[in-house]
């Protein structure tokens, strides 16, 4: 009553004014309005514009004073700016300051704009309306409106806008673009923007400040605004008002607070109406029974996001839906005082989705629930306060799916979850043996989830839940989600002699169980891990190219192996050594020994064969290990055009080799150590020709080309079954093969007499290729890998050596050779060494 009474006062006081005002005006002579632009130099009453203006001005100091203050019936042409200067002023003593009728393209306010109807009053068009700062548009029942099937493109406030009895500004025709920006104020005691039913508004910003007092609204929406910003602060002083208050054929497509919508004790925001999406990145408070966002029974609430804060005083709620959410997320913080509730979804009322990612303290409810939420997922903290809930679904309540991948829990005496309705799945992982309030169990009164599945992080961090005078039956056990296990016993899943349907089941292919400990339930997994035997297997793939990288690197340098230093009984024989390196993580590497022999048919002809005996191989880790039993057997034959290495030489090289092989599976997770034998087979042909051209006495460049087809084969073999594999694999053979195109050059220089060097530089394209596939049975669900999913085809490789001839017919040698090998970064080295005799 006093502050009603206090409105009516200044009401009246303002009308005296403006009478007292008036009947000192009396003999100021009427406005003229002929010349164009209009200049007003000196006061005058009543400027009445019935013509086409190209513009409108008031001098510095100059008053306008009327019934209408400024009145525009323009109906042919329009008026083109409109300008209040500084200490100039349009006073409307009856009606409004400005009325306009007609058309005005710009108006621009720098000090005065006052009527005791409206400060301005739009019946048709206006462009652009500037209210600058420090300046002002008062009404005594609105500042500024807009009429029905009026239109204003911009309305651009950075001083004052406000009205005595009513509305800041009110819209019942079309605004396109209203902004108030910093320092800008507007206000009104029923709300300080009212956009009636038959109002659009296509965007809103405030940048300032918009207030409302007498439980009333600072920004009261009946009709359309498309976009809605708040970067300043939007404010109801009264009671049981609202900052922006959207009622039943309100509509608001984006609503965005980026600063403060505040109310005093009833609701922040009000939905009555229809919202696309409500953001609130800044902060949203009421007072100690106010609630920060309200969606009422009819209200329509799309996306609903909180990134700020939101606060409520002792009694109040955070969000309070009775009508429908259908998308909820909270990435911030939700608080409010000691007797309030986070999230209130009342009886009959829907949210569809609602997601912590933030946090909710309340003091009463973290949560309540009477209505249905479809799925509620907590990724952090819902807490409430001593012997109250964190989640509390009442007697109608119905949740579908609750998974609990944060923390639920209340103060002292307080339960995490108390359930007096229906929740079909809980999914948890709040548990574990830490100290926080994620790490130990979540506790749980009242009625048993129908169907509990627990969510595993670690073997220390898992979900386990104890109850407090538990009632029905959790029918399903389960695991959520697919983690991948590391531990077959997780203790403590379920405490306080809760009652479960069914004790077994399947995950993993493995077969879980729940354990009766007295009180408790431990969980056990029994067989072995599909994930994990699937990892193995993919582990082992990657030591098994590393060991085809070997074999084929072996394989295709033996095609390089040659014996041309012959005696007087055209026989050469060579011994030495060999080291090949894979550029894998273990050193894969292998050292052999050497035998090499040629007999020359002719001057021009010479065949010969060659062994290949491993010595020892070097492979840490131990998951594949080659056998030395048998060596790389080899034939070759060359014809030379001339016994200097100049002209062509044409030579054919073939080899096979076999190598016992035994692959052991490292244990990954919950897989067993399996272990198997079979042969790897290597086998190939190489063609190559050259031409050296002598470009000195001692140096010969020999451009090469050549083709070469080589397999890599591994039969298939079954692992033994022992007390620790009980489910050995069985596996396919392991076929690869490559045809090969060769390019390059090679030179040799001739030191001295007694001493040569050599090198060169190639290219390998693979022009066909079969990659296979590692594939085994034995568990469920295995699948099949690629063995080269992306081949190197085209690769560089490389040679350089040198050799010394001791006699005519007596030679040493080295030899180094790189490859890339057709595994991505996969790389071999080859260091050869031979004593080479002619007999």
């Amino acid at each position: 009553m006093k502050i009603r009474s206090s409105v009516s006062f200044i009401a009246r006081a303002m009308l005296l004014i403006g009478t007292v005002w008036l009947s000192n005006q009396a003999q100021a002579s009427p406005c003229d309005s002929s010349a164009d632009p209009i200049i007003i130099s000196s006061s005058c009453s009543n400027l009445v514009v019935s013509d086409a203006k190209s513009a409108i001005s008031l001098d510095p100091g100059i008053t306008i004073n009327g019934d209408h203050g400024l009145l525009i019936q323009t109906v042919n042409g329009n008026v083109g700016t409109v300008t209040i200067n500084s200490g100039s002023q349009i006073i409307g003593t009856v009606y409004s300051g400005i009325d306009n009728e007609g058309t005005i393209t710009n108006l621009n306010n720098i000090n005065l704009i006052q009527g005791i109807g409206n400060g301005i009053s739009n019946f048709n068009v206006i462009g652009t309306i500037n209210n600058s700062s420090g300046a002002s548009i008062v009404g005594n029942d609105q500042g500024i409106t807009n009429f029905g099937g009026a239109h204003i493109s911009l309305l651009n406030n950075s001083g004052t806008i406000s009205a005595a009895n009513n509305y800041g500004i009110y819209n019942l025709g079309t605004i396109d673009w209203i902004t108030n920006n910093l320092g800008g104020i507007i206000n009104g005691v029923f709300a300080g923007i009212f956009n009636d039913s038959s109002g659009v508004i296509t965007t809103l910003t405030n940048n300032g400040s918009i207030t409302a007092a007498i439980h009333r609204r600072g920004i009261y929406n009946n009709g359309s605004i498309n976009t809605l910003v708040n970067n300043g602060s939007i404010t109801s002083v009264g009671v049981r008002g609202n900052g922006i208050y959207n009622d039943v054929s309100g509509t608001i497509n984006t609503l965005i607070n980026n600063g403060s919508i505040t109310d005093g004790v009833g609701q922040a925001i009000y939905n009555n109406g229809s919202i696309n999406t409500l953001i609130n990145n800044g902060s949203i408070t009421a007072g100690a029974t106010g609630v920060g966002i309200y969606n009422s029974g009819p209200g329509i609430i799309n996306t609903l996001t909180n990134n700020g804060a939101i606060s409520v005083g002792d009694a109040g709620y955070g969000i309070r839906n009775l009508g429908t959410i259908n998308t909820l997320n909270n990435n911030v913080s939700i608080t409010t005082g000691a007797n309030g509730t986070g999230i209130s979804n009342a009886s009959s009322a829907t949210i569809t989705t609602l997601t912590n990612n933030g946090s909710v303290n309340a003091g009463d409810f973290g949560i309540y629930n009477n209505g249905s939420i479809n799925t509620l997922t907590n990724n952090s903290s819902i807490t409430a306060g001593d012997n109250k809930v964190g989640i509390y679904n009442a007697g109608l309540g119905i949740i579908n799916t609750l998974t609990n991948n944060g923390s639920i829990a209340a103060g002292v005496g307080g339960v995490g979850i108390s359930n007096d309705g229906s929740i079909t799945i809980l999914n948890n992982a709040q548990g574990g043996v830490g100290s926080s309030p994620a790490t130990t169990a979540l506790t749980i009164s009242g009625n048993m989830p129908i169907n509990y599945n627990i969510i595993i992080n670690s073997p220390t961090h898992y979900g386990q839940l104890v109850a407090t005078a538990p009632s029905g039956t959790i029918e399903n056990f389960g695991i959520y989600g697919t983690p991948f296990l590391t531990s077959r016993t997780y203790a403590s899943v379920l405490t306080n002699n809760i009652t479960v349907g069914n004790l077994q089941s399947k995950y993993d292919n493995m077969t879980l169980a729940l354990v009766d400990n007295g009180s408790t339930y431990d969980l056990t997994f029994t067989g072995a891990s599909l994930m994990g035997t699937q990892q193995s297997l993919v582990n082992t793939a990657s030591v098994l190219q590393n060991t085809y990288a070997l074999q084929n690197s072996v394989l295709a340098n033996s095609f390089s192996y040659d014996c041309n230093v012959f005696g007087a009984n055209d026989i050469c024989v060579s011994a030495g050594g060999r080291n090949t390196a894979v550029s894998a993580a273990n050193g894969l590497n292998n050292t052999s020994a050497l035998l090499i022999a040629a007999y020359r048919l002719m001057p021009s002809v010479r065949i010969g064969a060659y062994a290949d005996q491993n010595l020892s191989v070097n492979n840490a880790g131990s998951t594949v290990n080659l056998g030395n039993n048998t060596p790389l057997i080899g034939l070759f034959g060359a014809w030379n055009e001339r016994l200097d290495g100049t002209g062509t030489e044409v030579k054919l090289s073939a080899a096979y080799g076999q190598k016992n092989t035994t692959v052991t599976r490292q244990v990954v997770g919950l897989s067993e150590p399996g272990s198997g034998s079979s042969n790897l087979n290597s086998q190939g042909a190489q063609v190559t020709a050259k031409y050296g051209f002598g470009v000195t006495p001692d140096v010969i460049v020999s451009p090469y080309v050549g083709m070469r087809y080589t397999q890599n084969n591994m039969n298939g073999y079954s692992e033994q079954a022992t007390s620790s594999v009980t489910a050995p694999l069985t596996y396919s053979a392991l076929n690869t093969n490559a045809t090969t195109a060769l390019a390059g050059v090679g030179v040799s220089y001739r030191v001295i007499p007694q001493v040569t060097t050599f090198a060169s530089a190639g290219v390998e394209t693979d022009t066909n290729t079969s990659n296979g596939t590692y594939s085994a049975t034995g568990v469920s669900g295995l699948t099949p890998i690629n063995f080269n999913a992306s081949p190197v085809r085209t690769r560089p490789t490389a040679t350089v050596g040198a050799y010394y001839d001791i006699e005519k017919s007596q030679r040493v040698g080295i030899t180094g050779i790189y490859r890339q090998e057709p595994y991505q970064a996969v790389q071999t080295t080859t260091v050869m060494a031979t004593y080479t005799i002619g007999l």
